[in-house]
């Protein structure tokens, strides 16, 4: 990208010139302020920081993030190769299925993750609604996508690191099973997928 070179001419600015860059600069935030940018799911509305106003997930009860959420994963190994998206339904456990999972992990919510971009294909069970195997699990800051107690799933599990009342934030990892990440050129054996997420509630 080409940037200009700061011009040697020294600019005067009078007290007139002033008050007409504040007009243009109030007008301007007004202006974004009426007319927010899109919402529309991309990787730009998913950062490695998270807002002033998150909290520690212990700070929130994890049944309290009940909702409809856009879901962006950013991949940052083994290699920052994109990112995907999709929407994740969480919802309360009810009888029938805190009862299936006596013995097992404590469910706080649970629903589906229904993927817009990337593999569809391979994160297939994540879409479970099932409530006896669901798509996606929430126990305590741990979300699980996929079904798990099988060698040939493909899973991926996030762990929350941040919360708000716009959403939640952390860091994720795949676990492929028998599947192994290749390096096509030489063939070698890389990390597992892993990175960044961020879950932005979807307001009715």
């Amino acid at each position: 990208m080409h940037c200009p070179q700061p011009s040697s001419r020294t600019l005067v600015l009078t007290p007139r010139v002033w008050s007409l860059i504040s007009l243009a600069l109030i007008v301007g935030i007004e202006a974004s302020a009426c007319h927010p940018r899109s919402s529309a799911v991309s990787p730009e509305r998913c950062g490695p920081t998270v807002p002033e106003t998150a909290q520690h997930p212990v700070a929130i009860p994890a049944r309290q993030l009940a909702g409809e959420y856009d879901l962006i994963q950013v991949r940052t190994q083994p290699a920052p190769s994109g990112s995907s998206s999709g929407h994740l339904h969480l919802m309360p456990v009810d009888s029938a299925a805190r009862a299936a999972s006596v013995g097992g992990a404590v469910r706080d919510l649970i629903g589906w993750f229904d993927p817009k971009t990337g593999d569809r294909n391979r994160r297939a069970d994540a879409g479970s609604r099932d409530p006896t195997q669901p798509g996606a699990v929430l126990a305590g800051s741990h979300l699980r996508l996929g079904q798990s107690g099988s060698l040939e799933s493909y899973v991926e599990q996030l762990t929350i690191t941040a919360v708000s009342q716009e959403g939640f934030w952390g860091w994720w990892k795949a676990e492929p099973g028998f599947e192994l990440t290749q390096d096509q050129k030489s063939g070698r054996t890389l990390p597992d997928p892993a990175g960044y997420f961020c879950a932005l509630r979807v307001r009715s």
